[in-house]
């Protein structure tokens, strides 16, 4: 079936179609939702989903690669005016966890949930873009690391705090960005054994 030109209305509906898919993976899981499930949560017919991915894999793949795309986009300009290392790498727990707690937070717990779903192939295409985040978090960590503020491995540290922001959303209920500042300031305390009052005034300083 031939594929719809990028127009506006058709890049619109492809990024409707992934919202929608995200959602329901997220609430119902993958292999529960029906194409008919995304078709009806949008007002549309099962069929002009085909017009856009050949199949729910396809569209699962698509709704991984938006949350690491969004999480990325999110990091990047979060750090965009940050210099310390204190400060950035607070700037980078605040980004993560504004990424599992916005928009893109149902596409963040699919990719969580439903990685084994999907083909050996698409999880090499999507690998790449989670190695730029990787890169962000280990670039940071070993800043901090060459600073004398990270006494931990960086990747070790990276793999356990990756793990406990994303299991955050279950018992942190404060969505809040003020809220989630403070959680992050409490997270970076956590991670370079600091009193929280001492991360948050030494990282002002800077």
């Amino acid at each position: 079936m031939a594929r719809p030109k990028k127009t506006e209305n058709a890049v619109a509906r492809r990024d409707e179609l992934i919202n929608a898919s995200a959602k329901l993976f997220n609430k119902l899981g993958f292999q529960r939702t029906t194409v008919r499930n995304i078709a009806e949560e949008i007002g549309i017919t099962s069929g002009s989903i085909f017009y856009h991915f050949d199949n729910k894999e396809q569209l699962l793949e698509a709704v991984i690669e938006h949350g690491m795309t969004s999480g990325l986009s999110i990091v990047e300009k979060q750090l965009l005016e940050l210099t310390g290392p204190l400060s950035r790498f607070h700037g980078l727990v605040l980004s993560h966890l504004l990424a599992l707690n916005g928009p893109p937070g149902n596409a963040h717990n699919v990719s969580f949930r439903e990685w084994g779903s999907l083909s050996q192939k698409a999880r090499n295409r999507l690998r790449a873009v989670n190695e730029q985040y990787r890169n962000v978090w280990i670039g940071e960590l070993t800043n901090l690391k060459k600073h004398q503020r990270l006494k931990s491995d960086p990747e070790f540290c990276r793999r356990a705090l990756i793990a406990a922001l994303n299991w955050s959303p279950v018992w942190h209920k404060q969505t809040s960005k003020q809220h989630l500042e403070k959680a992050s300031d409490q997270f970076c305390a956590v991670a370079l054994n600091m009193n929280v009052a001492d991360f948050v005034d030494q990282r002002m300083k800077e």
